[in-house]
């Protein structure tokens, strides 16, 4: 074998450009497919391993209050293995200003933490970075190491939190990560976490502010009329002259319901000034208070023991506990769901482009080593006449494509999972809370590698195997290419004699070489196509920014409101701001056999928040029903008139609306309707969003407001994360073309070599190498128009069904591709086509006539 490992060498040197576009075709496939592969799958498993670790629970519960005993039920549930139970709520923190949003390198004028006070951590167990582990008796807070880490917080720093007007300081203990706080958002309006003007906190239960629990007490209607009649009593006795409220006879005294509990004498004392003796009026007004029984805990986490029986667990809670308002699983947390469909989405995008990448370069691999194969039929008819075995010659000829392919697909594992797999990882963990995370090569990407391998393998075996059973005689001689009259009946036709000989040469030729014609289709569209999706997925982004940004949210400010706020605030709201409100409810309706939970958003806020119809055109809702989204009413077979049957989730009134009609939103699919027809089911309107246009750039907190929101930290934040996109686009462009230069230089020396007899007797008959050079351009200028000509439609359909399929049910936008990228695309190609073939052209005049000619004798 010492000679034909000689031979081996000497071909490869002499065919390097065939080989080396071998590798590279190869070594790109495999390399996109695996970096992809590599950091999408590197999400699922390690977002699977950190949901497992640190205990992510399995139910979600939201009450009018959990009490102790309503606690103990839960736990005594069967299948129930753990249960906890928090306050959740937003505080602004004091003094934002002193921090940079990094986003936009300006300060941050509203900086909000969500507050979670939790009694264990048991369940949704936080991952300590750095500082002390939780412990209830522990005071000071543990920070969201993400929000931290980009405004510049560290262990041993002070905050100071305000809730709703009651203020507290507290010591940062910790920076953490919580399972359910992977995928975090500010509210529903934004898509992607910015990580630097809102964020989470966890606290004792014994941390939670005192203050705020006396301030919702005072301002309740009990304790306000309670007051008014103090102030009342206190006056009708300074009128008698009695000041010294310990000795009130017995005749008032007797008079008052509930004195027993009161201490009458401080109460009264207190009265004029109880907002600053807060604590001890309210205690003088109950003798037997205790803050702690103040607490109101609206949810409760739940561990199972056996995740198969979560619905009936589910089921049990719902019968079994009173109050219960919802009870959700991990498919409904937005947290879950939302990291999980940015998985699923990236599965399906990659799918689609590494699965072309391979398809592409397996077709050209394969038609490269079957052509080079046949071009070396007289060298194989040599060794054959010269006595080596037929396995030998299989097993030489065999070890080109075996050897190059197992190569590049060693390194195209490898670079791909860290050029790509890790780079992309990274940029999408600065989004996504997880604080360990690796690529991970799941057994499809060595399939995938070892299926390749194997057709390139194959494919030569077989063309060798063609070769070796003809007799070495008829293998000595250069394979003529066999052509049917009735296969080339365009030659017979009358307008076929008007056309020029090169074109004349060229059809013939095609026609000769269908299938070489077809790869060449086949590679040359498939390559523009990728670029033309890479940039349409680029033009549908900016699409979808201008329809949520431009068309449907027309405010400068969003307020969110507090839950509990008061007539007088939300009257003194809409006095400085506008009534333009949105409440949005969960509802529940039937479909089916089956309960399905979905928004609904009670939208009086025309002209600020707007509906769009299927062509994103503005459109006024009427008041006689509910509209749905287009994308939902797809998905659960819903038409306009068809009848549901729905309440709001807390109530017990279900009611049977009409479908009144359809609208598109982008990224929410919910139900809507007017206040005006939700009021006259009979349910209360209560707005939970105030939208303005009024400038609220020095306001920085405003009673009965949980958050102020800009606009334009909505769009920054999306903009940070489309750049992770455009990075991933740029790199599917960059792969795309050099894949194409590839093909079509492979393409272009295969068509070459098959011509050089034809070029040979074209010079011999008189012919210039320029007019040649015409020939051969012409020719694969040709293939490459009606390549681009399929490529720019499929292209669109391939950008459309990525949006279509791979964003989920949750968005609803497909593809919008501007003119400019079908020229720039087909352009590119065109030139890179052109460029080419015009070099390879070059060549035509080093044909030597005599070896062409000679050849074949």
């Amino acid at each position: 074998m010492g000679t034909l490992n000689k031979k081996i060498l000497r071909d490869i040197l002499k065919n390097k450009a065939q080989f080396i576009t071998i590798f590279l075709m190869t070594f790109l496939a495999i390399f996109a497919f695996a970096g992809i592969h590599g950091y999408m799958d590197g999400m699922t498993e390690s977002a699977r391993v950190y949901y497992e670790n640190q205990n992510l629970q399995d139910l979600w519960i939201t009450s009018k209050n959990i009490t102790d005993e309503k606690l103990e039920e839960i736990k005594k549930l069967d299948n129930v293995k753990n249960a906890e139970r928090m306050i959740t709520i937003n505080a602004s923190v004091i003094d934002s200003e002193r921090f940079i949003n990094p986003l936009n390198n300006q300060k941050i004028s509203d900086l909000v933490l969500e507050c979670n006070f939790i009694e264990t951590n048991e369940i949704n167990k936080m991952y300590l970075l750095e500082g002390e582990k939780f412990s209830k008796d522990k005071k000071g807070l543990w920070l969201d190491y993400y929000i931290a880490k980009n405004l510049g917080i560290g262990v041993g720093d002070e905050l100071e939190l305000s809730i709703e007007g009651s203020n507290f300081k507290e010591k940062v203990i910790g920076l953490v990560e919580v399972p359910d706080h992977v995928y975090f958002i500010k509210d529903d309006t934004a898509i992607f976490p910015t990580h630097s003007d809102y964020g989470f906190v966890y606290l004792s239960i014994d941390e939670f502010p005192s203050n705020y629990i006396y301030n919702k007490i005072l301002k309740s209607d009990e304790m306000k009329d309670a007051i008014d009649n103090l102030k009342e009593l206190k006056n009708k006795l300074n009128d008698y002259g009695i000041t010294d409220y310990n000795s009130i006879p017995s005749m008032i005294t007797n008079s008052i319901d509930g004195i027993d509990k009161i201490d009458l004498a401080k109460a009264l004392e207190l009265v004029e000034d109880y907002d600053n003796n807060k604590q001890e009026f309210i205690e003088a007004m109950d003798k037997g208070f205790n803050i702690k029984d103040s607490y109101i805990y609206p949810y409760a986490i739940i561990d199972v023991e056996n995740e198969d029986k979560i619905d009936d667990v589910k089921k049990n809670i719902k019968d079994n506990i009173e109050d219960i308002i919802t009870v959700t699983t991990r498919e409904d947390n937005l947290s879950y769901s939302g990291y999980q469909r940015e998985a699923e989405e990236g599965e399906t995008y990659s799918g689609v482009f590494s699965g072309l990448f391979v398809f592409i370069a397996i077709l050209s691999v394969v038609t490269t080593m079957n052509r080079f194969v046949k071009k070396e039929r007289t060298q194989i008819g040599t060794l054959k006449a010269l006595g080596i075995k037929r396995y030998k010659i299989t097993c030489m000829y065999v070890s080109y494509g075996l050897f190059i392919a197992i190569i590049a697909g060693i390194l195209g594992i490898i670079l791909g999972n860290i050029v790509i797999g890790k780079v992309f990882l990274e940029m999408e963990m600065e989004y996504y809370e997880i604080p360990y995370y690796n690529i991970t090569t799941i057994p499809l990407v060595y399939y995938v590698t070892a299926s390749i391998i194997a057709i390139i393998t194959l494919v030569t075996y077989l063309s060798c195997r063609k070769v070796l059973k003809e007799p070495a005689a008829e293998v000595l001689r250069i394979e003529r290419p066999k052509v049917k009259v009735r296969e080339n009946g365009i030659t017979t036709k009358k307008f076929f004699n008007n056309l020029s000989l090169s074109t004349k040469w060229n059809l013939r030729d095609i026609g000769r070489s269908k299938a070489r014609t077809l790869m060449a289709l086949v590679g040359i569209a498939g390559c523009t196509m990728l670029v033309v999706t890479a940039f349409g997925m680029s033009d549908s982004i900016k699409g979808y920014m201008d329809w949520e940004f431009s068309v449907i949210n027309k405010f400068e400010y969003k307020l969110s409101l507090a839950s509990d706020y008061t007539n007088s605030q939300y009257d003194e709201i809409i006095n400085k701001y506008g009534s333009k409100t949105s409440e949005t409810v969960g509802v529940e309706f039937k479909h089916n056999d089956e309960i399905v939970v979905k928004p609904l958003t009670i939208n009086d806020a025309e002209g600020l928040l707007v509906v769009t119809d299927h062509n994103r055109e503005p459109f006024t809702m009427k008041d006689d029903g509910l509209y749905i989204t287009e994308k939902m009413a797809s998905i659960y077979g819903l038409k306009i008139d068809d009848e549901i049957e729905w309440h709001v989730i807390g109530s017990d009134n279900w009611y049977k609306t009409k479908i009144t009609g359809f609208n598109r939103d982008p990224q929410s699919q919910q139900f809507n309707c007017t206040k005006e027809f939700y009021e006259s089911t009979g349910e209360e309107y209560k707005a939970d969003s105030v939208y303005t246009n009024e400038d609220l750039s020095n306001i920085k907190e405003i009673d009965g407001v949980n958050t102020i929101q800009t606009i334009q930290n909505l769009k920054d934040g999306i903009n940070s994360m489309l750049g992770m996109m455009y990075m991933l686009i740029g790199l599917l462009i960059g792969v795309s073309s050099v894949l194409a230069v590839v093909i079509i230089y492979n393409l272009g020396v295969l068509s070459f070599s098959e011509k050089n007899y034809q070029f040979a007797t074209l010079k011999v008959l008189g012919f210039n190498s320029k007019a040649i050079k015409k020939i051969f351009i012409k020719q694969n200028i040709w293939i490459s128009i009606v390549a681009i000509a399929v490529s720019l439609p499929l292209g669109y359909t391939m950008t459309d069904y990525i949006f279509v399929n791979a964003i989920g049910d949750t968005y609803d936008f497909n593809a919008m591709i501007s003119p400019f990228t079908y020229i720039i695309s087909a352009v590119g190609t065109f030139i890179v086509s052109y460029l080419i073939n015009k070099l390879l052209a070059r060549k035509i005049k080093k044909i030597d006539m005599v070896s062409s000619l000679k050849g074949n004798e």
